[in-house]
């Protein structure tokens, strides 16, 4: 699939792994179901991912499970493919 346009690397991307930060600095990992004409995004198998420094200076990480969730279009800053 020749890709031209950003929507195409989504269409590419439908039941793959992808990576989504949305506004105020959360991000999620989920398998893209698929997405509408407003970018809505359709997750299966969503974690949220939390980053934090720990007392001695460590990023670390941590993780939520929320199964199926919808992303709203207007909220996603970015998109890891």
């Amino acid at each position: 699939m020749q890709h031209n346009r950003p929507i195409d690397y989504l269409k590419s991307s439908i039941n793959k792994v992808i990576l989504i930060k949305v506004k105020r600095n959360r991000l999620f990992r989920g398998i893209l179901i698929g997405f509408d004409e407003h970018l809505n995004l359709y997750l299966e198998e969503t974690t949220q991912l939390f980053e934090y420094q720990d007392d001695e200076g460590n990023i670390r990480e941590e993780h939520e499970t929320l199964g199926d969730i919808v992303v709203r279009g207007d909220n996603v800053i970015f998109i890891s493919i």
